[in-house]
């Protein structure tokens, strides 16, 4: 089976990570370039001190653009919620943060880690790797989560579940530039048997994308950041029937003592990858972005 495949080749993957970081010495820090385990949509390679915890929450609007079912009558977006996010990061040592959250779009409950193998040094790696997974299961009633499938098709538990995986590249280029580059793949158990008929392409349940993203600072705690996921897919590409479109975001950053709170535009509709690669429907040429912020919090335990 296909996921047999990609469950074998991301274990292979990371064993040799962390044979090669044990072979090639590194520095033990967590000044990776970021103020923060998230930009916007993709991870950094942040990971939070032992014995500490983040609580964040993130909140995204509708869209600003009247053309997108936005403008005036939705108060540019501000009276529709696209999604909302909370969630609890918690440091388990120098190199591995794991946590949990809750989404509403998709009422999707995850499970996710961070692995840190390498670390950017003088003299050592010139770049910083992390290994990342975010799975996590759609407690949809089934009317809304089947709405669409064929009645006939036998129904499981097991097509609620979705996985993330990611590499995260980073390297810090100076006291003010960050950047980083994030294979991904998408996966989902459960999907539609959907044709394109401009290329003959099904739906697909794995689904890579390339994300790439960036921070520059431009005082001591305000940074402008950004992120963007090429999505890649075949049957996303001149689809008769429904438009898709990359990821693209921006916002601005800022650190004050224990906070991080940013603010941000992005024309992805959700704020975690599971919901957005496969469903990125709106486009911000036509007024397809909304307005998001989020908060971070550190606590000591």
């Amino acid at each position: 089976m296909r996921i047999k495949w990609i469950v074998t080749l991301w274990v292979v993957l990371i064993i040799g990570i962390k044979a090669y970081a044990q072979i090639k010495p590194v520095k033990d820090t967590n000044d990776q370039g970021w103020n923060y385990s998230r930009l916007i949509n993709v991870p950094t390679t942040k990971i939070l001190d032992p014995k500490t915890m983040d609580v964040f929450f993130m909140h995204r609007l509708g869209n600003l653009g009247s053309a997108s079912a936005g403008g005036f009558q939705t108060l540019y977006g501000f009276d529709v919620a696209s999604d909302i996010v909370i969630g609890f990061d918690f440091g388990i040592s120098k190199r591995l943060t794991i946590g949990v959250s809750r989404s509403k779009d998709q009422e999707l409950v995850d499970a996710h880690g961070k692995y840190l193998a390498l670390c950017q040094k003088n003299g050592g790696s010139p770049v910083s790797l992390a290994v990342y997974e975010d799975d996590g299961i759609i407690p949809q009633a089934n009317t809304t989560f089947y709405a669409s499938s064929d009645p006939a098709v036998p129904q499981s538990i097991s097509d609620r579940f979705v996985y993330l995986t990611q590499v995260i590249i980073s390297r810090k280029f100076s006291n003010k530039l960050s950047l980083e580059l994030v294979p991904t793949l998408s996966y989902r158990n459960h999907i539609l048997i959907a044709v394109n008929y401009n290329n003959n392409s099904y739906d697909e349940n794995a689904i890579p994308a390339i994300g790439v993203g960036g921070r520059l600072m431009v005082s001591k705690r305000l940074a402008v950041v950004a992120d963007y996921y090429y999505i890649i897919s075949k049957y996303r590409v001149n689809n008769p029937y429904q438009n898709y479109y990359n990821a693209l975001s921006v916002g601005i950053e800022v650190k004050t003592g224990g906070h991080v709170f940013e603010i941000n535009f992005s024309n992805a509709i959700g704020s975690n990858p599971n919901n957005f690669i496969p469903y990125c429907t709106d486009t911000w040429t036509m007024g397809g972005f909304k307005f998001g912020f989020t908060l971070s919090r550190i606590f000591d335990l």
